[in-house]
């Protein structure tokens, strides 16, 4: 395979775009006495985008001897064809992927392209203090991408839930510390509750900045169960059902599992907060009267 000046390479076939395998129906044109062969016959793997293959009289010779029929007087070179990117293209991808969006290609790559689908992946965009970098791909021959990128700003209507103070650890969030709002901003990932009913009552975990969108991960359940408190013991074993007031040696919300002591026998086991002041023990695993 051999780099050839843009003028010479003007004088090649062009190979189908969608195979992997140069075959004797790409060959044909300029190798009449493979019109007798099939056509999908491979005889070559396929150059890369920008390279040229060559084939030597020798060798078309010696293909000519395998398939049995006269070989061509001159060498034949073949390539992919590539263009320059089209930008229109490129923002019919870019919306595909994110549909509804408002986005402008502020520059991109200028490196001509093989014939093919172009894609671009939401997990490769990323915010710059100058524009977003979107790298994406143009797939080609099958299985193989061939690399793009483009420099974008876009915009994404998307539902928040936005906290109007600043909320710090353990706070309570009330209905009136967020607000739900509208607003265009850069796509983001992660999991954003859409309604103001799924973070009041939710105690903040990180200290959460007033104007911010509220992410799910930074809100935790409410404590049923505070450390040291009195609480009552739901105990469950083989069909038996005991009652007993024990102290929390730790905090828990609903279905997370806390240390207890019984407070008659002094002995530690771990519990599972079932509500309010309450937790169970069972022999299913939830806890063991004896650790």
């Amino acid at each position: 395979m051999i780099l050839f000046p843009p003028i010479l390479l003007a004088a090649c076939l062009a190979m189908n775009p969608a195979a992997d395998q140069i075959t004797t129906g790409d060959l044909a044109s300029q190798f009449p006495g493979l019109s007798a062969v099939a056509a999908d016959t491979p005889v070559s793997p396929a150059p890369v985008p920008g390279v040229v293959r060559v084939f030597r009289v020798p060798e078309l010779t010696r293909m000519a001897t395998t398939f049995h029929v006269d070989p061509p007087h001159d060498e034949i070179c073949i390539q992919r064809t590539v263009t320059p990117p089209d930008p229109t293209r490129m923002l019919a991808a870019m919306q595909k992927e994110l549909p509804g969006a408002r986005i402008e290609i502020l520059d991109f790559s200028h490196r001509a392209v093989p014939e093919g689908e172009i894609e671009f992946r939401r997990s490769e965009l990323h915010a710059g203090p100058a524009g977003a970098y979107w790298a994406g791909n143009v797939r080609y021959g099958g299985t193989h991408r061939f690399p793009i990128w483009a420099k974008v700003a876009v915009w994404l209507k998307a539902q928040r839930v936005v906290a109007l103070h600043d909320l710090q650890p353990g706070t309570v969030i009330a209905a009136d510390s967020v607000e739900v709002e509208t607003r265009d901003e850069f796509p983001q990932t992660g999991n954003f509750p859409q309604s103001a009913d799924q973070v009041i009552g939710q105690l903040a975990r990180v200290p959460i900045r007033s104007g911010t969108a509220i992410r799910s991960e930074q809100l935790e359940p409410p404590k049923q169960v505070q450390n040291g408190e009195t609480v009552i013991v739901d105990v469950w074993a083989s069909g038996a059902h005991l009652k007993l007031e024990a102290r929390a040696e730790g905090s828990g919300a609903i279905g997370q599992i806390i240390p207890v002591l019984n407070i008659e026998s002094q002995k530690r086991f771990l519990a599972r907060v079932a509500g309010k002041g309450r937790v169970t023990v069972s022999d299913s695993g939830d806890g063991n009267l004896t650790n």
